[in-house]
C-alpha cells in the first residue's frame, strides 16, 4: 500500500492546485481584470497569471491518469514492488518540477524536456506491468 504515497501527494497537489485556479479567476472576475461575459464559454480572455495556473492544472489532469490507473492496477493485481515505488516517487517528483516550471519561468523546451522525462518513466512503469501480467 506503500505505493498510494506518492499518488496521494500528486493528488493533493492537483487539489491545491485546483483551489488558486478557482480563487485567482474570482479574484480576477470580481475585481474587474474580466468580464464574466468574455469568459463564460471558455473564451481565453483571463489575465496572463490566471491562464498560467488554469492550464498547470488541467496539465495535472491529462497523462497523470495513466499514472492514478496504473497504481490502481498494481494494487488489484498485487504487482507492487520496490522498483515501481521508486518509479512512481520519480514520476510524481518530476511532475511537481514540471508544475514549478509551468508556474515560473515557463520556458517551454525546459517543460517538455520535463514532461518527456515523466512520461518516459510512466511508460517504464506500463511496459514492466504489461510484461510482468503476460
Amino acid at each position: 500500500m506503500e505505493i498510494l504515497h506518492p499518488l496521494i501527494l500528486h493528488v493533493a497537489v492537483t487539489f491545491l492546485l485546483g483551489l488558486a485556479v478557482g480563487i485567482s479567476r474570482y479574484k480576477a472576475a470580481s475585481s474587474g481584470q474580466v468580464k464574466v461575459s468574455e469568459i463564460a464559454l471558455r473564451q481565453p480572455n483571463w489575465p496572463l497569471t490566471v491562464t498560467k495556473i488554469g492550464n498547470a492544472f488541467h496539465n495535472q489532469l491529462e497523462t497523470p491518469i495513466l499514472f492514478y490507473l496504473l497504481i490502481v492496477l498494481l494494487l488489484v493485481t498485487k504487482q507492487e514492488d520496490p522498483t515501481y515505488l521508486a518509479l512512481a516517487w520519480a514520476y510524481v517528483a518530476v511532475r511537481l518540477v514540471h508544475l514549478a516550471i509551468h508556474l515560473t519561468i515557463n520556458h517551454v523546451l525546459y517543460r517538455f524536456l520535463i514532461f518527456a522525462s515523466s512520461m518516459f518513466i510512466l511508460m517504464i512503469m506500463w511496459g514492466k506491468f504489461v510484461l510482468a501480467i503476460m
